[in-house]
């Protein structure tokens, strides 16, 4: 099915999973600490952190089609992808750090700092770092099989990252006295881990894949190649995918920790639930999903998992406030969430292969740049709802205790929405049947590959 090459030793493999551990620490402290530390440390309005992440998203916009133009008209004795982890991982060190760093000014100073550090660490230093490693996968490989097992690599390590950011953090901070010094000294330790983890990804992952370029990137302008993605259905339906992803990942990772303190009345809580799913994530990528990857292609474990998250979750309703019930559905949905991201990065790099068989266009910054556009769209989306619901109701992060309203809102956002974000990936996947015609893709690409070397 694809053109002979060598396969990907075990340190670039190494180097790929550490990369997923770098890139996902920005991402887990925005969408599982950070509000809770600038409304309840800080004593911050939620509403205000809302919007200034939802402000935020226009410019991430901007920047991850930026980021996307450069990488694929980037050339260099490392690469065009690879260049970029090295060049962001000071930046990244800097930006964690920056982000909790707020000044003791008045409110309204420390909003402006808020929205600079913000839009440094994630819109122009993660979207950069971000889409280098997403690119990396296509570069390194062009084999599916192979670019599915990189994939659920890059989701071990970003479970692991996750599952050290939520079950220690406030804990950990907490102990140290729950200020913002405390704070500060957690997060030191985990930009410190991230930059080494982006360093060793820089020196172990190489793109070793043969050159595919199609038309020449120089060649092509940006206008074109949107073009051409508009004519890429399945880049629709993982964009779509992704967004709801990033929904579940920002809403409940936000909410969990309000859940847990005003709800259960013991902010602990959340690492216990957060250490469930995250521990059944990390156990079922390393046992089985590499061995299911083969087996049952992408698109029917994207649909099992899925199925397994909404269902899981649903046992919730039957005891909401009970915390084996709640372990329970948290294993449960660390089992169907790990099928799911383990191959989320490989179909949007199928889709590379895609939009090229289908325009003669092969452009992976661009077409992956596009699908972070949704993922940061989520994001922002995802964490103003969070907050305007949380405002409407009355949500004040310095009460020690909450209005029955805000409570109310709290549960409901905690008890709907995996049910509802996992219910469309299940209708979306339906629709998706790339995987049995990537065959054939990659034959006619070959064919085409060795007509043109004829002339």
């Amino acid at each position: 099915m694809n053109p002979p090459q060598n396969k990907l030793t075990l340190r670039a493999r190494a180097g790929y999973m550490c990369g997923g551990a770098a890139q996902t620490t920005i991402v887990t402290l925005i969408n599982v600490v950070l509000t809770y530390f600038y409304t309840n440390v800080m004593g911050i309005n939620i509403a205000k952190v809302a919007l200034i992440m939802l402000i935020s998203r226009l410019f991430d916009g901007a920047s991850d089609i930026i980021a996307g133009v450069i990488i694929d008209r980037t050339h260099s004795k490392y690469g065009k992808a690879r260049p970029w982890l090295l060049r962001m991982a000071l930046p990244h060190f800097v930006g964690l750090i920056a982000m909790f760093a707020v000044p003791p000014v008045s409110e309204f100073a420390q909003l402006i700092y808020i929205f600079v550090a913000y839009n440094f660490a994630n819109t122009i230093v993660n979207t950069m770092a971000g889409l280098a490693l997403s690119s990396l996968n296509s570069l390194m490989t062009r084999d599916p099989v192979e670019r599915s097992q990189l994939n659920a690599l890059r989701q071990f390590g970003a479970p692991v990252m996750e599952l050290a950011i939520s079950a220690l953090t406030i804990p950990v901070a907490n102990r140290l006295g729950g200020d913002q010094r405390a704070w500060l000294l957690v997060i030191l330790c985990f930009s410190a881990i991230a930059t080494l983890c982006y360093l060793l990804c820089f020196f172990w992952a190489k793109e070793t894949a043969p050159e595919e370029r199609g038309e020449s990137a120089e060649a092509v302008p940006v206008g074109k190649a949107f073009r051409a993605l508009l004519h890429n259905k399945y880049w629709f339906i993982c964009l779509i995918v992704w967004i709801m992803a990033t929904f579940y990942l920002t809403i409940s990772g936000t909410n969990l920790s309000y859940y847990c303190q005003y709800l259960m009345h013991n902010v602990n809580y959340m690492s216990v639930l957060t250490t469930a799913e995250k521990l059944s994530t990390i156990v079922l990528t390393a046992i089985a999903v590499p061995f299911m990857i083969p087996r049952l292609g992408k698109r029917n474990m994207m649909l099992a998992g899925a199925c397994v998250v909404t269902v899981g979750h649903l046992i919730t309703l039957a005891a909401p406030l009970n915390l084996t019930v709640a372990t329970v559905a948290a294993v449960l949905r660390g089992a169907g969430i790990a099928p799911c991201f383990a191959v989320l990065f490989a179909m949007i790099a199928d889709c590379v292969e895609y939009g090229h068989w289908k325009s003669s266009l092969r452009t992976e910054g661009v077409i992956f740049c596009a699908a972070t556009v949704g993922q940061k769209f989520g994001q922002g989306v995802a964490s103003a709802i969070v907050g305007g619901l949380l405002d409407s109701a009355g949500y004040d992060g310095l009460a020690a205790v909450q209005t029955a309203t805000a409570n109310a809102m709290i549960s409901r956002i905690y008890l709907l929405t995996p049910a509802l974000c996992f219910g469309v990936i299940v209708i979306l996947m339906l629709f998706y049947k790339l995987d049995k015609e990537m065959p054939q893709i990659m034959l006619d690409l070959e064919a085409r590959k060795q007509k043109e070397a004829l002339r």
